[in-house]
């Protein structure tokens, strides 16, 4: 069998096995969408409550990452000082 061939009847199996594949990921999607006559509702009962947890985590984050932050300034200062030469005296 020439090389081109061969060639070519791969990338057919492989663009016939992709069509096919998308064709069961859309039926199924239709079917699934044909069984929700309405859209379902959000439950807002608690929303409030629930941004107000999500703002105070987010907070919370917020303050963890500082410290972390400022710990990593400290200790790359640290490691910088530790460098320098003992004669070397910073002019301020």
């Amino acid at each position: 069998m020439d090389r081109d061939v061969f060639n070519f009847a791969g990338v057919m199996v492989v663009c016939l096995a992709t069509l096919w594949g998308l064709t069961v990921i859309w039926t199924r999607t239709r079917r699934d969408l044909r069984g929700q006559k309405q859209p379902q509702q959000l439950k807002t009962d608690n929303m409030d409550e629930r941004f107000l947890q999500l703002q105070q985590s987010v907070d919370a984050i917020a303050v963890e990452v500082e410290r972390i932050a400022e710990g990593q300034r400290f200790s790359a200062r640290l490691l910088a000082e530790s460098s320098r030469p003992a004669s070397y005296s910073p002019e301020r």
